[in-house]
């Protein structure tokens, strides 16, 4: 049996097997692959939880982007460092190439926001760009710091910043306990010094208390015993049966008040225990008074306020027009001689008391004075009489003039899925500073702190 070919149909044929035999193989190879395989996927981003998950429990995280960026053994290397660190916790994320600045910080600030622990935080990107953000260091120190690191491999990079970033740690410690003690130093000098001018100061007042009490003691003692010489030269005896009972009566009592105002006056320790003495004597210059006119027969006086110029002067006998040197006029209760110097144009007998070494009218003393004054009005209106009188006057001016004391990073990234992390990076802030370090210096966003 013979067969006949045609010789170009021949070739043409020879030539489609050639083909089909060298595509055979390959094609049945990705046919294996893509039954044991499947089709492949792109490569899917690390969500923010996911890192912060990985650095709960370690302090360097690679992405499964970059997987390729570091050998085990360098990652372990890199794990060393971290974990030698004594100043400070540093937690690192290598990324892959081609990340920003600004999501590689929002990134970071949502990581460290759901990690709660760690003081810097710093991203090294495949195409070795870094960046971090630390609530130790300032955007400046983070970029300086990651300036001096540059250089090498990541690897290489990762273990000398971290160095670095320690060393750095351990001098503002250092820094800051010396600051501290050379703060509580000051501070010692501080509260020393003020507790010794409270001192002296507390020493001066007593001093100062001291000698106005002792000068407002010396003139309460004169008063009572102006009383006690006044009611003496009465020569009355309290037992003569011809002296009649009202005369006898008001005699008992102007010598009790006396001796209330005597006993009051040794007893004294403070300016408040003045008010008791003067109100005594003011008692008893008017019962003295009354048995002065049942004497002599005549009307026993109104009881009115005593002698604004004088207290030994006894019940005033009418308001005169008078006014403090520089101060408006007010009216005033006087006594008979002085209401006549008043209206005569004269100066009124007025009563001086010691203060300071010399002699002056008492509403230009001290304030310890003041019962003095109110002890003497006390049964007339108190301050509500003597207040507006005193205004003006150097008495009333220390007193206040009411006389009060007398008496008394942008997020939007979802969770699982955006175009460069997933996760919420939330607002840098809370005291983190952000360095944007190899891309460019400076803080990120231009601002400074978040």
């Amino acid at each position: 049996m013979s067969y006949a070919f045609s010789t170009s149909g021949h070739g043409r044929g020879g030539r489609l097997s050639a083909a089909a035999r060298r595509l055979a193989l390959p094609a049945l190879l990705a046919l294996v692959g893509i039954l044991v395989f499947g089709w492949a996927t792109p490569a899917r981003a690390d969500t923010v939880s996911e890192i912060a998950n990985g650095l709960r429990t370690s302090k360097l995280y690679v992405s499964s982007e970059a997987q390729g960026v570091l050998s085990g053994p360098a990652q372990d290397q890199v794990r060393r460092a971290l974990n030698g660190a004594d100043h400070t916790d540093i937690r690192v994320v290598v990324t892959k190439a081609g990340a920003d600045r600004q999501a590689l910080g929002e990134m970071l600030n949502g990581v460290r926001q759901r990690v709660g622990k760690g003081d810097t935080y710093v991203a090294v990107t495949a195409d070795d760009k870094m960046v971090g953000i630390s609530k130790e260091f300032s955007a400046t120190e983070i970029n300086q710091l990651i300036s001096q690191a540059s250089g090498g491999d990541v690897t290489t990079r990762l273990v000398k910043f971290t160095q670095l970033a320690d060393a750095k740690a351990a001098d503002k410690a250092a820094s800051s306990r010396n600051s501290m003690f050379v703060g509580l130093g000051v501070l010692v000098l501080i509260v020393a010094g003020v507790v010794g001018l409270v001192a002296v100061a507390q020493k001066r007042r007593k001093v100062r208390d001291a000698q106005q009490m002792a000068e407002l003691k010396e003139g309460v003692e004169e008063d009572v015993t102006s009383l006690g010489e006044d009611i003496a030269a009465l020569d009355l005896k309290v037992t003569d049966p011809a002296l009649a009972a009202e005369t006898r009566d008001d005699y008992t009592r102007a010598l009790d008040s006396y001796d209330r105002a005597k006993a009051a006056a040794e007893t004294a320790r403070r300016p408040d225990d003045m008010r008791g003495v003067t109100t005594a004597l003011e008692d008893g210059r008017y019962y003295m008074t009354a048995v002065r006119a049942r004497i002599a027969g005549d009307p026993v006086p109104e009881r009115r306020a005593p002698c604004f110029f004088n207290p030994q002067h006894g019940p005033s006998v009418q308001d005169v027009p008078w006014a403090p040197p520089g101060s408006a006029p007010r009216s005033v209760p006087a006594c008979a001689a002085d209401t006549q110097a008043v209206l005569n144009g004269m100066a009124p007998d007025s009563r001086l008391v010691p203060v300071g070494g010399a002699r002056r009218p008492y509403w230009e003393a001290g304030p310890a004075y003041a019962p003095y004054a109110g002890g003497y009005y006390a049964g007339y209106g108190g301050m509500d009489i003597l207040g507006p009188i005193l205004i003006g006057t150097a008495l009333g001016s220390m007193l206040g003039g009411g006389f009060g004391g007398f008496g008394g990073m942008g997020g939007g990234l979802a969770d699982g899925g955006g175009d460069v992390f997933g996760g919420d990076g939330g607002d840098i802030g809370g005291g983190w500073d952000f360095g944007s370090g190899d891309f460019g210096g400076g803080d990120f966003g231009g601002g400074g702190d978040f």
